[in-house]
């Protein structure tokens, strides 16, 4: 039932908030899509694979952790309802601390900068990952799951939310001002998120929040008034090549 579950709030909210994109655009400027559209889109079918091994892996590994009784919260059997909410935090922490090792981390930048290399952001940048970025994150993230002891249907139901919630973020949405700043309050919001995006380096290394914005305020890296207007991309990567599927496919093992 995942996976189904899974197929559905993606690919529903994909087609909804491409027409909504079209109807209330944030951003006027021109989307480039005849160029970037093929290669986000390229990405999304290399990734495709990868991507459906997510909830067999880390709801997988959780299950069998705790019909094992492995993990910290399995070993002490925490009830449901605190695993539950211990769950989601960590998982949302996990997935907070790994985008900003992504920044920090030379060789994960060298995968992760695939992503902030395009030059407009909408709902197709979402699926804008070098494969091998997904797959350090399985690597890093599954062990983290089974020794904390996971709860599986949070897992399942967070994955499910984050994934939605990455289409959203990356939406070229006009949101009124007012609901933008509620909303921030707690998550993350296509403006939130289009910050991390600028090519200001000062700006890209900060909002690194997925579902929930607080992780940001907690560890000081949260920019709320960015420069105006945002210009999104990487200085230093050629706005050709940015589009260029090949070229950013094999970007990891260029300067």
């Amino acid at each position: 039932m995942i996976e189904p579950a899974w197929f559905l709030a993606f690919w529903g909210a994909l087609a909804v908030l491409a027409v909504l994109e079209a109807l209330i655009p944030e951003c006027l400027t021109q989307a480039d899509r005849g160029r970037r559209w093929p290669t986000n889109f390229g990405f999304a079918i290399v990734n495709g694979l990868i991507a459906s091994l997510f909830p067999a892996l880390t709801v997988g590994a959780t299950q069998w952790a705790a019909s094992h009784g492995l993990g910290f919260l399995n070993w002490i059997a925490v009830p449901w309802w605190p695993a539950l909410f211990i769950t989601i935090i960590i998982e949302s922490l996990a997935l907070f601390v790994f985008h900003l090792c992504a920044h920090a981390n030379p060789i994960l930048w060298r995968l992760h900068r695939v992503h902030h290399s395009d030059v407009h952001v909408d709902v197709t940048s979402t699926f804008r990952h070098h494969p091998l970025e997904l797959l350090a994150m399985l690597l890093i993230l599954v062990p983290i799951y089974v020794i904390v002891g996971l709860s599986p249907i949070a897992v399942a139901s967070y994955e499910i939310v984050a994934n939605v919630f990455g289409l959203l973020t990356h939406a070229n949405l006009r949101i009124t001002a007012k609901t933008e700043r509620m909303l921030r309050l707690l998550f993350v919001t296509p403006l939130f998120h289009r910050v991390h995006h600028s090519a200001f380096q000062a700006e890209t290394d900060s909002n690194y929040g997925d579902v929930f914005s607080f992780w940001d305020r907690l560890f000081g890296t949260y920019c709320s008034e960015p420069r105006t207007p945002i210009s999104v991309g990487l200085e230093n990567v050629d706005r050709e090549l940015a589009g260029d599927f090949v070229v950013q496919l094999k970007s990891p093992w260029r300067a």
